[in-house]
């Protein structure tokens, strides 16, 4: 999952034309320790990530739930919780 993670938002700041400096400015941690974040080599604060994904526009709820993809077990990542979507319709 973390990958996951990692790779969508590496690849959001690129296509955004986003600046690492800049984000880290806006969330007030040093452009390094966003760096390490993005890439998985360093944790930041859920209130921080919830920031991040917000500056980003990417949903900062999910919900993570086991599935089967071939006949393999796997975990599966749903944007937004799946309970969410299923009560408004």
């Amino acid at each position: 999952m973390g990958q996951y993670v990692s790779k969508l938002m590496q690849e959001t700041i690129s296509y955004l034309k986003l600046s690492y400096e800049g984000l880290a400015h806006e969330m007030s941690i040093p452009e390094t320790v966003l760096c390490e974040a993005v890439e998985g080599k360093m944790g930041l604060t859920r209130g921080q990530w919830v920031k991040f994904g917000r500056l980003l526009g990417l949903p900062t709820t999910y919900e993570l739930r086991p599935a089967e993809r071939d006949g393999t077990p796997c975990w599966e990542i749903c944007f937004p919780p799946v309970s969410l979507v299923a009560n408004k319709t």
